[in-house]
């Protein structure tokens, strides 16, 4: 079969194949719009044109990448470009130009298309890989700045970490690299040997045992990824007979506008089943800041707690109020709420789900409550 290499893209491209063909275009054009006729106009019908033929996460990213930007400043005429969301770009066309073109017979090509599955398919594929790099997930070893540079150097990359948050470095460096580049990265990097027995050393740990640790978790992140965007199954929640649209239908809108994020947040990321654990991270934080509310009245945390609770048990009973805020925040200082938790008994995603929606129906009165008297005080007229 006739070939052409294409200097920009790195690819063999076939003659016969219109995708690659399009994709090499879309390439060549980017870097054109770039480079000689800078405008978000022309960067929104380029996306108009190729976004059609992308997917999943691919998708999600060329959407939101601001490549050429007007300027802030009246007095200044040129675009402002940024070469960090053109690379995610022409990552995304490379990584579905190879999945195109890639011999599905070879062993080597079979992993790199399972590991860009879990990329395309989880939108947060690159901060949880940053996680285990940098050791946030405590799975893997914990890497400093000065060990996050030589990470990167021992791979033949020439970036200096210099003070960023770590795992937001990381997780740029990863847009930025094909999915030939992360396999390599992860198999000669991640998983290097001398990591796992080094950092077991310092530690005073098993080092099979971390390493094997660290395996078993890196599956479960692709696996999980693969199936992120699965169908969710309700089963599981209505069978608790919960009204979950009222629920979820009623949105937190009190005068704390973190707590309204939080209690926002959880809410959104349920519905993800990989998100499940984070969900629930999200809604005990919002727990947890609900019992400061009147801190700004000079209460300490349990003199807010016990005013919420009498506001919320008024024509009820505030001993079942008080004993309820009692058990929820037992069942969270015992069990493992937060991923770093590694000391607490972990829950069933069976058990998350139930603790979940039994948060959220608390959390949901104690708004009901809230919003009544802030309009009280609101309403001076």
């Amino acid at each position: 079969m006739e070939t052409i290499n294409d200097g920009d893209i790195g690819l063999k491209i076939m003659k016969e194949n219109p995708e690659i063909k399009f994709l090499t275009e879309a390439y060549k054009k980017l870097n054109r719009i770039y480079d000689k006729n800078p405008s978000p106009d022309n960067i929104k019908k380029w996306k108009d044109n190729v976004l059609p033929k992308l997917s999943g996460s691919a998708k999600i990213k060329v959407s939101r990448v601001e490549v050429i930007r007007f300027p802030q400043s009246s007095y200044v005429f040129a675009m402002d470009k940024d070469e960090h969301e053109k690379k995610i770009v022409e990552t995304v066309l490379r990584d579905t130009a190879f999945k195109i073109n890639a011999d599905k017979k070879s062993k080597e090509n079979f992993k790199i298309l399972k590991l860009l599955k879990a990329r395309e398919e989880n939108i947060d594929f690159e901060i949880q890989l940053a996680e285990m790099i940098c050791g946030d997930n405590t799975k893997f070893p914990y890497r400093s700045s000065k060990y996050l540079t030589e990470f990167f150097q021992n791979l033949g990359y020439n970036y200096i970490h210099s003070g960023e948050t770590r795992k937001y470095w990381v997780k740029d460096i990863l847009d930025e690299l094909n999915i030939k580049e992360i396999h390599t990265l992860v198999s000669t990097g991640l998983f290097r040997k001398k990591y796992f027995i080094d950092f077991a050393k310092e530690n005073n740990l098993n080092h099979n045992k971390l390493f094997q640790g660290a395996a078993k978790e890196f599956k479960e992140f692709i696996q999980n990824s693969i199936t992120a965007n699965e169908v969710f199954d309700l089963s599981s929640v209505l069978d608790m007979n919960v009204n979950v649209e009222l629920l979820f239908d009623n949105v937190a809108n009190t005068q704390d506008i973190e707590l309204n994020k939080l209690i926002e947040e959880a809410k959104e990321r349920f519905f993800n089943p990989n998100d499940k654990q984070v969900a629930l991270e999200k809604l005990w934080d919002a727990f947890e800041r609900l019992k400061t509310y009147f801190a700004h009245e000079g209460l300490k945390k349990n003199q807010s707690a016990d005013q919420l609770t009498t506001i919320i048990s008024q024509q009820f009973d505030k001993e079942f109020i008080d004993e309820e805020f009692t058990k929820l925040t037992k069942i969270g200082n015992n069990y493992r709420i937060r991923h770093h938790e590694a000391d607490k008994q972990e829950l069933t995603q069976v058990h998350i789900n139930y603790l979940f929606f039994r948060m959220l129906s608390l959390i949901d009165l104690c708004l009901v409550f809230l919003r009544e008297k802030e309009n009280e005080e609101i309403d001076i007229f």
